[in-house]
């Protein structure tokens, strides 16, 4: 009897678990890709999802209207260039300034070996130990354990989708 209740406990856990047993587990910091064209840029994300948006480091801000439309051009890590089109403009709460407006742009990424397109609000994220955040609104599907670090690696998602 007790070999039957085991493997039917067994059975029932092969081909019932739960949807998020199948979601992929990132740590609070993992290696993320950016895609623009035919340039990725590698760095070290962090993850946060008590952050509502993704926030990437940007200097050198420049903003400029292209075929009717604005657009904005910065620099990142690494001296990476990216143009693109504004998406909108993000009010941010801040602890001393009240409100601050961001460009927020869409972007390319990889993220364990999944490809999307994300929003970013732009800011210069020089004095934070990590230049991107993931927020929350690009964390669907995964599952995140804050004890971990480094759970996946760089894979080249131009072949992923």
């Amino acid at each position: 009897m007790r070999l039957l209740v085991t493997l039917f406990v067994s059975f029932s856990l092969v081909f019932y678990l739960p949807a998020s047993s199948a979601q992929i587990t990132l740590g609070w910091l993992e290696p993320i890709t950016i895609i623009l064209d035919s340039q990725e840029l590698s760095i070290q994300a962090k993850i946060d999802s008590g952050a509502d948006h993704s926030s990437l480091h940007a200097a050198s801000i420049k903003r400029f209207v292209k075929d009717n439309q604005a657009w904005v051009k910065f620099t990142t890590v690494n001296e990476f260039v990216i143009e693109a089109p504004i998406y909108r403009e993000a009010k941010i709460k801040t602890k001393l300034v009240g409100f601050n407006a961001r460009p927020v742009v869409l972007i390319n990424i990889c993220l364990a070996g999944i490809r999307r397109q994300i929003e970013v609000n732009l800011m210069d994220r020089a004095h934070f130990s990590k230049p991107f955040l993931i927020g929350r609104s690009a964390l669907s599907g995964f599952v995140i354990d804050p004890n971990q670090t480094q759970l996946t690696e760089y894979v080249n998602c131009k072949k992923a989708q």
